[in-house]
């Protein structure tokens, strides 16, 4: 460890990585988004690596039991929903990833799980490194909003990040961190000079532009998703995200429970299901349903996985190019099979026309489609995934969606439902 660990930790910090900070200041990247000349895909590639490290940060940073983070806590606004904000913003360019420099920012993010649970002080590091850039970024702000004349400054949140509070922020944040023991110095010392030595490199990966390492990545969609294969056509790529925006204006419970992540997750979800469109469809089949089973622990019954596919191959049928659907077809009907073998159409229609005759008109009206996903809730149980109907309806309870009378009217429609088989019917829209 350095000779001024004497000295306040954030002090002491500086001391040892000034020279870096003056360095990261002459790579291209910068240089460029100082003369005006950054491309687009730099920028995107900047925010997009940036929201994978951020994310990870934020969640290890909210589990920490450091005292020290813990007082720190309060003064950190999420930088990385200033990231989503300024992604969102973008998103109808689809630009490709920079795919080496996700990678980097991928691999940088296993080592904060790793060290939040092995060396929990290199958080300390991490965070004065990101938090300095604060400073940073005020001044390079007029930068960005130059380079892609943005003159209602909208896609800059997180160069923006404090605005004139900057300084304010900076001094409270440094008056907490100077308040550290000399027993964390070495470790934040330590994560301090990784991320710097992570950022450059990141940003040397960024520019200038290898046309060669342009792609599609499951993070270009949506930062927390981690790695798996999305597709590389633009047009397949666009289709998928088309069905999974159709499923979630079908279905208002997407919003009303999970918002703008639950979008985020939706969109990388379903380009990973049309990225296995070349697989056989027992490869598919067992891929969805294992999907279908995770989602359905979290609150989403497999019925509206199974009509998010059905949207998926409506959209990938009007594409131009040929695009087997067939394997993705077969999926879908053994899904319903297993479905109406657990509860027969008729029974399940019923079931969801008393859900509505119990509840309110007003409820009915704001939130249509409760009685189906109720059902559909019910069915994953006698299926043997009974965290679906147990986690939907903690939340109604817990939103006060529905009283306690309704609940125990629910309670009491879905209980008496009993498997019972039918021959699948086809057509229909979710039956």
């Amino acid at each position: 460890m350095s000779s001024t660990a004497s000295l306040p930790l954030v002090d002491h910090l500086r001391s040892v990585t000034w020279h870096r900070h003056e360095k990261f200041e002459k790579v291209p990247f910068v240089i460029a988004m100082t003369n005006g000349t950054l491309p687009l895909e730099s920028y995107l590639g900047q925010l997009r690596g940036l929201a994978v490290i951020l994310s990870t940060l934020e969640q290890a940073l909210a589990q920490s039991r450091s005292p020290l983070i813990v007082l720190l806590r309060p003064l950190l606004t999420s930088r990385f929903k200033m990231l989503c904000d300024d992604l969102s913003f973008f998103a109808h360019n689809m630009a490709p990833d920079i795919v080496p420099a996700i990678k980097m920012a991928l691999d940088f993010s296993r080592q904060i799980r790793t060290d939040a649970g092995e060396s929990p002080d290199k958080l300390l590091g991490y965070l004065y490194v990101l938090e300095g850039t604060t400073r940073g970024n005020q001044v390079h702000l007029p930068d960005i909003v130059n380079c892609f004349k943005l003159t209602d400054e909208r896609g800059v949140s997180f160069y923006r990040g404090y605005g004139e509070a900057t300084e304010t922020h900076w001094e409270e944040f440094r008056s907490v961190m100077n308040e550290a023991g000399s027993e964390v110095f070495q470790e934040a010392e330590q994560g301090c000079i990784e991320l710097y030595e992570a950022l450059e490199r990141f940003h040397e990966a960024l520019y200038p532009v290898d046309r060669n390492t342009l792609g599609y990545t499951a993070t270009s969609l949506n930062p927390e998703a981690g790695e798996h294969p999305v597709p590389q056509k633009r047009e397949l790529l666009e289709a998928a995200l088309k069905a999974g925006q159709q499923c979630r204006e079908e279905f208002s419970y997407y919003e009303k429970r999970y918002g703008e992540r639950g979008r985020r997750f939706t969109e990388s979800d379903v380009a990973w299901l049309a990225a296995l469109t070349n697989q056989p469809a027992e490869i598919i089949t067992q891929q969805a349903l294992w999907l279908g089973r995770v989602l359905s622990t979290r609150g989403m019954p497999l019925l509206l996985l199974e009509r998010q596919l059905q949207l998926l191959v409506e959209n990938l049928s009007k594409i131009e190019a040929a695009v087997s659907t067939e394997s993705l077809q077969i999926t879908i009907a053994t899904m319903r099979r297993q479905r109406l073998h657990v509860l027969s159409q008729d029974n399940f229609e019923a079931a969801c026309g008393e859900l509505s005759g119990a509840l309110s008109c007003s409820l009915i009206a704001d939130f249509p489609d409760l009685p189906l996903l109720l059902v559909a809730g019910q069915i994953d149980l006698l299926a043997g995934v009974p965290e679906c109907k147990a986690v939907l309806i903690t939340w109604l309870a817990d939103r006060s969606i529905l009283s306690e009378e309704e609940l125990e009217k629910v309670r009491g429609i879905l209980d008496s439902l009993r498997p019972g088989a039918s021959d699948p019917v086809e057509g229909g829209t979710h039956g």
